[in-house]
C-alpha cells in the first residue's frame, strides 16, 4: 500500500510540473521574428496648426518585411527590417527605410532611425515595466502591459483572438496630450498603434492647437 501511494505521488508531481510548464506564457508569440514575414499597414498622419487653420491628413500604406539575419554589435542574431511605402493599392512599393529587429530571451528590440527601442520585455505580465528608451539617449519612457491575451477587433472588422497592449506614453494636462500605445496579436506582431503629440486647450483633447497624430492599422500580413 505504501509503495502504491509513493508511485501515485511521483506521478502526480510529474503531471503538475508538466502543467506548470505549459501554463507559463513568456509572450514571445506576440513578437514573431522570422525571415520573410511581412505586415502591411494603412497609415494615417494628421498635422495640426490651428492658428493658421491647417489640419492636413495624409494616408499611405507601409509594408514591413523581415529580411536576412546577421550578427549585431552585441554579438546577437538580428534581422534587417525592410520598410516600403506607397500611396494607393495600385502604385508600386518604394523603399523607405532599412531598420533592424531582434528578439532575445528577455527583450524585443527595433532600431528605428538609428535609435534602439525596447518594444517588449518578457515574460509578459501586468507587473512588468521597463524603460523603452533604455538603449538610446531619449528621455525615459516607462512602458507596461494592459489587456493581456484579450481579443481585439480592428476597424476593418477582423478580430484577433489573443492580443496585448503595450503602453508607451499617456500624459494629459491642460495644454498637451501625449499618447502612444501599440497592440500586438499572437503569431502576427503589431496590428495597431496610436501616437499623438498635440497641444490642446483647457484639457480638451478634441480642441487641438498644434501637433501630430499617427495611426497604424494592419490590413495584410503573411509569409513571403
Amino acid at each position: 500500500m505504501t509503495k502504491f501511494i509513493y508511485i501515485f505521488l511521483i506521478g502526480f508531481f510529474i503531471i503538475a510540473c508538466k502543467k506548470d510548464e505549459t501554463t507559463i506564457n513568456l509572450g514571445y508569440q506576440y513578437f514573431p521574428v522570422k525571415e520573410g514575414l511581412y505586415k502591411t499597414y494603412q497609415v494615417m498622419s494628421i498635422v495640426h496648426d490651428n492658428p493658421v487653420n491647417v489640419h492636413d491628413t495624409t494616408i499611405l500604406q507601409i509594408k514591413e518585411t523581415i529580411g536576412e539575419a546577421y550578427t549585431d554589435e552585441e554579438g546577437e542574431t538580428a534581422h534587417k527590417l525592410y520598410r516600403y511605402k506607397r500611396f494607393s493599392d495600385t502604385s508600386n512599393w518604394q523603399i523607405k527605410d532599412v531598420w533592424s529587429i531582434k528578439l532575445t530571451s528577455t527583450t524585443a528590440e527595433v532600431v528605428e532611425e538609428n535609435k534602439r527601442r525596447i518594444k517588449m520585455t518578457f515574460a509578459i505580465s501586468y507587473t512588468q515595466k521597463w524603460n523603452g528608451n533604455a538603449l538610446n539617449n531619449d528621455d525615459k519612457e516607462e512602458c507596461y502591459y494592459t489587456n493581456i491575451a484579450e481579443p481585439y477587433t480592428l476597424d476593418n472588422g477582423i478580430t484577433y483572438d489573443s492580443t496585448v497592449i503595450v503602453e508607451h506614453l499617456n500624459n494629459l494636462n491642460y495644454i498637451e496630450y501625449l499618447r502612444h500605445y501599440e497592440i500586438y496579436a499572437a503569431n502576427v506582431g503589431m496590428i495597431y498603434s496610436v501616437n499623438k503629440n498635440i497641444n490642446i486647450n483647457n484639457g480638451d483633447t478634441l480642441n487641438i492647437e498644434k501637433g501630430t497624430e499617427i495611426y497604424y492599422s494592419l490590413i495584410d500580413y503573411g509569409q513571403e
